[in-house]
């Protein structure tokens, strides 16, 4: 008690050395009594806030911060770590995006009514040195930041007070009146396009800026499109009524649909020779020719509310989604030019159904559109509706299925698979995009809404058109189209002895390696050579999640040598020189637990990089291709090839291992 006396008396008085000299007076002695048990008691009730770093010991021998420089009390802030258990951060580092796995290097400055306006929003901070790439800017994910596997649940001091520094400047409301004077970036967050776009869209549709407050109107609807919130809600951000909102966003709907959708969608405002613009040098190369249209169709779904009308409840809920929904359809370029999108159909209506009713007719606008010759790129959903295609003098072309009592695609099946996904996939992007920019569109859509659901996704296709980018050739697209003609009828020679062998049973031949890997043989390869070899990047980037898979629950994939291969390698034809090693990987199947697929690499070790894998295949459902691989057999390649000879190789989205609670047999 005394120690903490004289410890406040020196805090009152000007500091100085206390002697044994020294007296109080008795009314003194009583209220600084009474003020230090008032201290004790708060530091007793006081919660631990801040997290002591490891020198805990040294800052507890620290002098009293009135003694303590400048310079040495900014580093103790610095230091300290407070918990916020409701808040999270971005990493306060201008080398990269805050988004993870983003790569780009064009990097962006953050305002602070940006960064209030996503602390408001999503309980995320962005600290000052935090950079964001032009890409993320414009999309709207800024919900995904709290739970991505890069958010920091401490904050500094410093940062701490820089939150305070600009809450202030925080307004929830938004002045759209006078464009000018917003933010840039907090415009393009609630907008989704900047103000040039903005003043563009106006300047094309000159009608909403004759309507009263139709500007406000615009950007009421382009809020509603990206944000999906309720009428109520961006009512009170712009601050106006509910009910002249709503009325306002319908009229300047229906001017968009009469003006600027007519001009940016449907094949009306497409000629020939625009359409045939759009064809990318690999659907070209593979199915095309300069006089050839290349279109991609294909269905998406827009999720909706149960109903209390039986009739449309039973046309809306799809035995395949357990779920009600609608079917909006799309016919798209091989660049991802929207060039018509119709419907919406009921969620019992089959993709082959739509297209056999849109081209059925000898009159409709679709068969004067197109003409013979032209390439349509399908799934396996339009199988009943190829004769039709055919009939009308097009080429339809959609992935193989397999023959009835085989349980693996033929190599030639399997490489015409691989010709048609690797141009298919443009659709797929593109109905990622709507749900993307537009979260009105991936949400689940209220009844009253329902009348206005197809109007918002014309008016959102023409904005994709009109403002978004498209697909650009693959670097290496003459490289992989070279390599797909040179493959397309090469057998599969491993997979025949493989087959003819039953080696997928055969045990003695073959020695685990799997714990000595780093004195297995293999070719050392670039990413340029991953890319080429797997005719593109999907197959990597699920190699490392398959990866990630082995690592964490099985102690790595199984890797295998065959030490002698009692076979006659002529009798099979196998490519290569006599000094050939075949490895064996096996690797579980990410759908079914209990399955596991069989890999093998017939690498001639005379041949550097990618030649030197001189054949392969895998026993999947289409492992005997020779144009491109299977993400099983990427995955041996990538590992054995290029991750073992990187640095900092992780499983990718490492913060949901803990998530759930795993029964011990996961794990082995």
């Amino acid at each position: 008690m005394q120690q903490t006396i004289i410890t406040i008396i020196e805090s009152k008085l000007a500091p100085r050395e206390i002697t044994p000299s020294d007296r109080v007076c008795h009314a003194c002695w009583l209220r600084t009594k009474r003020e230090a048990v008032r201290m004790n008691n708060q530091d007793e009730n006081r919660q631990p806030l801040i997290e002591i770093t490891d020198n805990e010991q040294q800052e507890q021998n620290r002098p009293a911060p009135a003694e303590i420089p400048q310079s040495e009390l900014t580093s103790t802030m610095e230091t300290q770590r407070i918990v916020l258990p409701d808040y999270r951060r971005a990493a306060n580092s201008t080398h990269t995006c805050v988004f993870p796995n983003c790569s780009s290097n064009t990097l962006h400055n953050i305002s602070d009514k940006l960064r209030a306006t996503i602390l408001h929003n999503h309980k995320f901070y962005l600290p000052k040195l935090a950079r964001v790439c032009g890409e993320h800017l414009s999309i709207n994910l800024w919900d995904t930041l709290y739970d991505s596997e890069n958010s920091i649940q401490t904050f500094t001091v410093d940062q701490i007070q820089h939150v305070f520094s600009f809450v202030n400047q925080f307004n929830p409301s938004l002045d759209f009146e006078n464009l000018q004077d917003m933010d840039e970036r907090l415009f393009q967050y609630w907008i989704g396009l900047t103000k040039i776009k903005f003043n563009n869209l106006i300047e094309e549709v000159p009608r909403i800026s004759e309507l009263r407050k139709g500007c406000l109107g615009l950007a009421a609807l382009l809020i509603k499109l990206r944000t999906g919130d309720s009428d109520e809600r961006i009512s009170s951000l712009v601050q106006i009524p509910r009910r002249t909102l709503e009325g306002l966003m319908d009229n300047v709907r229906e001017i968009l649909c009469q003006d600027f959708v007519s001009r940016n969608l449907g094949i009306d405002v497409l000629s020939r020779a625009e359409l045939l613009q759009h064809n990318l040098i690999i659907p070209n190369g593979l199915f095309g020719s300069d006089n050839n249209a290349i279109v991609i169709c294909d269905g998406t779904y827009i999720y909706i509310n149960k109903s209390s009308n039986y009739s449309f409840q039973k046309d809306t809920y799809s035995l395949h989604k357990y779920k009600n929904l609608l079917k909006p359809f799309l016919i798209v370029a091989s660049d991802g030019y929207i060039v018509d999108c119709f419907g919406p159909y009921k969620a019992t209506t089959s993709d082959s159904v739509i297209i056999n009713n849109l081209f059925s007719s000898p009159d409709s606008a679709l068969r004067l559109y197109f003409r013979n010759n032209d390439v349509f790129i399908l799934d396996r959903g339009f199988r009943d509706s190829i004769s039709l295609l055919q009939g009308c003098g097009y080429k339809p072309y959609m992935p193989e299925s397999l023959i009835e009592g085989e349980h693996q695609l033929t190599t030639a099946q399997a490489n015409r698979s691989r010709c048609v996904t690797i141009c298919r996939w443009v659709v797929e992007v593109i109905n990622g995009y709507f749900k993307r920019d537009f979260k009105l569109l991936r949400q689940e859509y209220f009844h009253r809404s329902l009348p206005h659901m197809m109007q918002n996704f014309r008016i959102a296709a023409a904005l994709l058109n009109k403002f978004g980018a498209r697909l650009q050739d693959n670097e290496y697209a003459n490289d992989i189209l070279a390599t797909i003609r040179q493959n397309i009828t090469l057998r599969n020679n491993l997979a025949e002895m493989v087959e003819a062998v039953n080696m997928n049973r055969r045990s003695s031949n073959f020695q685990n390696i799997t714990e000595d890997q780093e004195n297995i043989y293999f070719p050392v390869l670039e990413y340029r050579d991953l890319i080429l070899f797997a005719l593109g990047t999907y197959q990597i980037r699920q190699a490392r999640s398959y990866y990630g898979e082995h690592m964490r629950f099985h102690g790595g994939c199984r890797i295998e040598v065959c030490n002698e291969l009692n076979i006659n390698a002529s009798e099979y034809n196998l490519r290569g020189s006599e000094d050939t090693i075949l490895i064996r990987g096996k690797i579980k199947s990410r759908h079914v637990s209990r399955k596991q697929y069989y890999i093998y690499l017939l690498v001639d070790i005379n041949v550097p990089g990618r030649a030197g894998i001189v054949e392969y295949c895998c026993s999947c459902l289409v492992g005997r291709r020779t144009v491109g691989c299977c993400a099983h057999t990427m995955t041996l390649v990538w590992y054995l090839g290029w991750a073992r000879h990187q640095q900092n190789i992780t499983a990718p989205a490492g913060f949901l291992d803990d998530i759930v609670i795993r029964d011990d047999e996961e794990y082995t």
